[in-house]
């Protein structure tokens, strides 16, 4: 199960440094991770104050919009046993930068348009997803579905992860996916071509 995978990579982080930081996506694909993390089934090996949490990307609206991913995780994430990690939403200015990388776990998902955190279709050829690139976070004009400013980690900065995993959802994804091996017009064509950082691929 992909929650004990993620809960090993925690604790030997923890067991490490002391510390351990978790980098995660929001639409549907990762609630039922959000779930069996929050359940409290690993608190044996995870000490969640150790571990600080934030996103990968976020929309630019309020933190309890419908549509805000820091919404999402404090629904789903962010209570029982993991409500003693330290929750840093992302933007340009605050503490996320400092978290000391590279990130322990970094979960992403990826939309019909072959999209990964916020990086879409219109920015391949640019920065944000070239992986020599500054690791940065970026704001964008409104984007995606629903369409709104958003927030989020340019790849460069995503590929500074020890466990990258990528969760694709549904046979139109799979699609998508497949299609993204030999497509560089797909944004996740940059994520499956690198050789930075291994990337483990879920599929359902």
């Amino acid at each position: 199960m992909i929650a004990d995978q993620i809960a090993r990579q925690l604790a030997m982080a923890i067991a490490t440094k002391r510390q351990a930081s978790l980098v995660v996506c929001g639409g549907s694909s990762p609630i039922s991770i959000f779930a069996a993390l929050a359940a409290g089934e690993h608190e044996e090996i995870v000490d969640w104050s150790q571990v600080t949490i934030t996103l990968v990307d976020d929309r630019l609206v309020p933190a309890d919009h419908q549509h805000s991913n820091q919404k999402l995780l404090h629904d789903h994430l962010l209570f029982g046993a993991v409500s003693a990690a330290t929750f840093i939403p992302l933007a340009i200015d605050n503490g996320v930068k400092n978290i000391g990388r590279p990130f322990d776990v970094m979960l992403l998902g990826m939309g019909v348009d072959g999209h990964f955190a916020s990086l879409f279709p219109d920015m391949v050829g640019k920065a944000s997803l070239q992986v020599d690139a500054p690791p940065m976070i970026l704001e964008t004009g409104p984007k995606g579905s629903p369409s709104l400013p958003r927030v989020s980690m340019n790849l460069a900065m995503i590929l500074q992860s020890k466990l990258l995993i990528l969760l694709v959802n549904g046979s139109e994804k799979l699609a998508v996916l497949d299609a993204a091996r030999t497509d560089p017009e797909l944004p996740v064509h940059a994520l499956l071509k690198q050789e930075v950082t291994p990337l483990e691929i879920i599929t359902d």
